[in-house]
């Protein structure tokens, strides 16, 4: 019963009701806030498994540090793949290039929520498949790779 209370209180809140206001209307605010929050989840699984695989005391000292390292590697590079690729795709001149493109024939309040839907879209599928699907995975192994052949 607390939690459910603590819950409805947090969203019933003027913060969280001014901030789902301002998203309904502001495209480009909620495309963000929603690639925050996919980074955010990443930061703390990344960070779960480093910690884990140091914990663990199956692996071999050597294989642990590396795994770490490469897991590490692998969450900076996520970051800041995904909050790159993502204000990147989110701004409004990459948006307006592309919704003139896919969008010409219509106007009015079609269009906007056109915009708006193409701007959450594309926004979480620019940040989490190419960013974190393709780029991170080439940068994570040059920099686990760098950091072996240095020691």
């Amino acid at each position: 019963m607390k939690i459910q209370k603590i819950v409805s209180d947090i969203t019933n809140s003027n913060i969280i009701k001014q901030h789902i206001k301002r998203s309904s209307v502001d495209s480009k605010f909620l495309a963000r806030t929603l690639l925050l929050t996919s980074v955010s989840k990443d930061v703390f699984a990344y960070a779960l498994r480093v910690r884990n695989t140091l914990k663990n005391n199956l692996i071999e000292e050597d294989k642990k540090i590396y795994t770490a390292k490469m897991d590490a590697a692998s969450g900076v590079a996520t970051t800041i793949s995904q909050l790159g690729a993502g204000f990147l795709v989110s701004s409004e001149r990459f948006q307006n290039f592309f919704s003139d493109k896919f969008f010409k024939k219509l106007d009015g309040a079609e269009l906007k929520n056109a915009k708006n839907a193409l701007s959450a879209f594309s926004t979480l599928i620019i940040a989490s498949v190419f960013a974190k699907r393709i780029i991170t995975p080439y940068v994570a192994c040059k920099m686990a790779q760098e950091k072996k052949k240095t020691k």
